[in-house]
């Protein structure tokens, strides 16, 4: 399960929200087979194979086949996600939770667990300010771990999903401020995200931030993701420094527009693919 929780890694994570009007119609609450909706039932990331179980068309709980105590929890009031949890071994590993104002997400909050499932080490959180239907501002500040600056981001949306992002942030610490800015750009097929008609999804969040597979599965993006990038600078009195993560996907889909087998493989500056393994996910769904 470790390529879908949220990670030890928490800098600089990038979220976002968006809406989405799709009328997901329930005909019945516990087979999701019998849903006029397309809902993907399996999983499998990496080689691990795992169930995916709903009460309509809100997600429950997806658990590896494997093993029962490797599992994500959804937790839901009324329509909107207020929590994501990810436990490994019946013991909590992070959790994702969510404020709503007007049916608006104005806050997000990931919080990373010691090996204990009760002590948080680590967290990020996101406060939302939705300016129109095509840009979101984020104010993100992360606690746990070294010193990190508080980001204000720019979230930007074309067509139901974020195309594009840039922030800039301040840090002073032993007496030496650190300037930060960062700016990120997605592109899409024409074709569906898997999770594109799950209940609530369309009030979370995407990250482009590698460590959070769980982000980038359960989002709200309306197509399926084709590349993204992020390049982060930093300037000081004593250093000047850059970093990139960038990604390139491969899709397959079925005749309904829906992803069945995808990998996503990491890239450099010039998008030639690194010597590391693509991570692998495919699909299965409920017609």
């Amino acid at each position: 399960m470790k390529k879908i929780i949220l990670l030890g890694s928490m800098a600089f994570l990038t979220l976002s929200c968006g809406s989405d009007d799709d009328d997901n119609t329930v005909t019945n609450n516990t087979d999701p087979t019998q849903q006029t909706a397309i809902l993907p039932v399996k999983m499998t990331v990496d080689g691990e194979s795992m169930k995916i179980n709903y009460d309509g068309t809100k997600i429950t709980n997806i658990t590896s086949t494997s093993n029962s105590g490797n599992k994500i929890v959804f937790e839901y009031n009324g329509d909107v996600i207020t929590a994501i949890k990810s436990y490994e071994g019946n013991i909590l590993q992070s959790a994702m939770e969510y404020t709503y104002a007007n049916n608006l997400l104005t806050i997000a909050a990931n919080k990373e667990y010691a090996s204990n499932g009760i002590s948080i080490q680590a967290s990020v959180t996101n406060e939302y300010t939705h300016v129109n239907a095509n840009q979101i501002k984020v104010k993100r500040t992360i606690f746990g771990g070294s010193p990190q600056p508080v980001m204000n981001t720019t979230y930007n949306y074309s067509n139901g999903n974020m195309t594009s992002s840039s922030g800039s942030g301040t840090l002073t610490s032993n007496g030496v401020t650190t300037n930060y800015s960062e700016s990120s750009n997605y592109t899409y097929t024409d074709k569906n995200y898997a999770f594109k008609n799950v209940k609530g999804f369309d009030k979370l969040v995407h990250t482009g931030d590698s460590t959070d597979g769980m982000s980038y599965l359960f989002s709200n993006i309306k197509n399926n993701i084709s590349s993204y990038s992020q390049t982060t600078t930093w300037t000081s009195t004593s250093s000047t420094g850059n970093s990139f993560n960038g990604y390139k996907y491969t899709t397959t889909f079925n005749t309904g527009g829906y992803p069945i087998a995808e990998t996503r493989k990491s890239v450099n500056a010039n998008g030639v693919p690194d010597s590391s393994q693509p991570e692998v996910y495919s699909y299965e769904y409920n017609h």
